[in-house]
């Protein structure tokens, strides 16, 4: 018998991923979007569309129901959330909604969605493993560890894993595609004065490890790193950003000081409500380490990811330019 999947948030560039490598994987896939989400990444037949609202729990009870797993990937980013009590909202209210309805429908396994915010900076240049402890600095990242942490109370009565993506990118990405607008220009600017440290992964490497974790052997409650593996300084990143778009000579660098993009981020988040940078985004970048291991994922999951990081951008770049985006 095959298996249905209930993909959260699958209308959004990671969840339209994660839906069709899960369909490619041999699930029956069911993708959950709201009333006013686009469908121009599930237009595949073998996809079933349910719209609803995820904090309508009489429509969460009947949905769950008819299914064997949930990959909950929806919720709010850094880059869109007003304020804390808007990732409350989004990223553990709903959560809990959804926990608790999978408990009642007897969801064998429930995949979550986090991100290495919820475990905060490294102290070094060295990668952080999911040993270390949490340390979560802006609303967003305790927002999804308080989501991981009620998941993790719950862990005897629901199977849940737990991945941490690193930073995301690839086809369909919005909020990478300002840096590479920015980076077509003569002048790059770079946030502070010293290196910061990134870990990356590509769209599908990230929809292949939430896949992979429905099936694989592990504890339940397992918290898990989902990244390429290797440490990118964000000047790097600039430099390989601008390879792939094909510029034969780089923008000249201007370090531009926190505060002034602290500033920018509030004037642009808070002011005059454009998506794609917020204060609490930035928040983050006070700390310099955000390099850790997906050793762990790596080993107990099966799985591994399979892009190099010029590859992935320059085909990132190929799918804006089809698109019309850059």
């Amino acid at each position: 018998m095959i298996k249905k999947v209930l993909v959260t948030g699958a209308s959004g560039f990671l969840g339209s991923h994660i839906s069709e490598a899960a369909h490619d994987a041999g699930y029956e896939v069911h993708a959950l979007i709201r009333e006013i989400s686009s469908r121009q990444w599930l237009n595949q037949d073998e996809i079933h569309i349910h719209v609803a609202d995820l904090g309508d729990r009489e429509a969460m009870t009947a949905l769950l129901k008819e299914m064997d797993y949930v990959i909950h990937n929806a919720g709010v980013l850094s880059t869109v959330a007003r304020n804390a009590a808007h990732c409350q909202r989004v990223n553990v209210d709903i959560t809990r909604l959804l926990a608790e309805e999978s408990i009642k429908a007897g969801i064998k396994r429930f995949i979550y969605i986090s991100s290495i915010a919820a475990g905060g900076p490294g102290k070094g240049p060295e990668a952080r493993t999911e040993e270390a402890p949490d340390n979560p600095v802006s609303n967003y990242g305790r927002s999804k560890k308080q989501a991981e942490e009620l998941l993790y109370e719950l862990r005897e009565n629901l199977f849940v894993v737990i991945l941490r993506q690193g930073m995301i990118y690839g086809p369909r990405d919005h909020n990478i595609l300002g840096f590479f607008k920015t980076l077509e220009g003569n002048l790059v600017p770079v946030i502070g004065y010293k290196p910061l440290y990134s870990s990356m992964i590509y769209v599908k490497d990230a929809a292949s490890a939430a896949v992979k974790a429905l099936s694989a052997d592990v504890a339940s409650g397992s918290v898990y790193q989902i990244t390429d593996g290797q440490a990118y300084t964000i000047e790097g990143l600039c430099d390989n950003m601008e390879e792939a778009l094909g510029k034969e000579k780089k923008g000249n660098r201007i370090r531009i000081p926190f505060w002034l993009v602290m500033l920018r981020a509030w004037w642009l988040h808070d002011i005059r409500r454009v998506r794609g940078i917020s204060p609490d985004q930035v928040r983050q970048f006070r700390s310099r380490y955000w390099y850790v291991s997906p050793d762990k994922a790596i080993r107990e999951l099966g799985w591994e990811p399979k892009m190099d990081i010029m590859k992935g951008l320059v085909e990132t770049v190929e799918w804006y330019r089809r698109q019309g985006w850059l």
